[in-house]
């Protein structure tokens, strides 16, 4: 290719425009591939057969599969758990033919822990709802101190020498004789005797966590 020392060839000006002309449309092409959004992740809904466990709760003194997101086992006592933010659903089962219960954000031993004690007599379940006053109690109904009663829900069974719980309340009740759970750690004390009297001296006791 051949241009003339003056500068003004049309070859020479075709070939500089079509150089211009290419520079431009990568700059462009770059542009825009800088611009635009990287794609939206695709999160996978839940399994529609899978029931929450709130749907599948009932107070029957069943623990069935799909009731509770939460488990501990400490021994011979074991307490599950599910909360859907307003309210918590919980059981508790030992190998007792006696009482059952659990203490709520203890202090000292038991002292201002906010308790339920439940039983089986007679193929029917008592539940009730607690504070203890001091280290080894007593432990109170709440309406018996100028509380409420706040279970919204129970029951329970007596089978082969295990008796089991369930109950429901809110997770702030907004009683003074009842503690609140919060989301994370919530400390916990249980225990389970042999009789179905409450005011009888435990078998066993420990503590735990509920963890929200």
């Amino acid at each position: 290719m051949t241009f003339k020392e003056n500068g003004k060839s049309t070859t020479k000006k075709i070939a500089f425009s079509v150089c211009v002309l290419v520079l431009s449309m990568l700059l462009a092409v770059s542009s825009i591939s800088c611009q635009t959004p990287a794609p939206t992740p695709v999160i996978p809904s839940a399994t529609p057969d899978m029931p929450k466990p709130s749907e599948a709760w009932s107070a029957d003194g069943i623990i069935s599969t799909g009731e509770y997101s939460g488990t501990m086992s400490y021994g011979d006592y074991g307490i599950f758990w599910w909360s859907d933010q307003q309210n918590i659903y919980i059981a508790m089962e030992a190998k007792t033919s006696g009482w059952v219960a659990l203490g709520i954000q203890p202090g000292a031993r038991m002292e201002n822990a906010d308790m339920v004690f439940g039983f089986v007599k007679d193929g029917e379940a008592t539940v009730h709802d607690s504070f203890s006053t001091g280290p080894y109690g007593p432990h109170s109904v709440d309406t018996e101190i100028g509380g409420t009663n706040d279970i919204l829900d129970f029951g329970g069974s007596e089978n082969n020498g295990v008796t089991r719980i369930e109950f429901k309340r809110a997770l702030n009740t907004g009683d003074d004789y009842d503690n609140q759970f919060s989301k994370g750690t919530n400390k916990i004390i249980w225990a389970y005797g042999s009789d179905d009297e409450s005011t009888q001296k435990h078998t066993a006791r420990g503590y735990g966590e509920i963890n929200l």
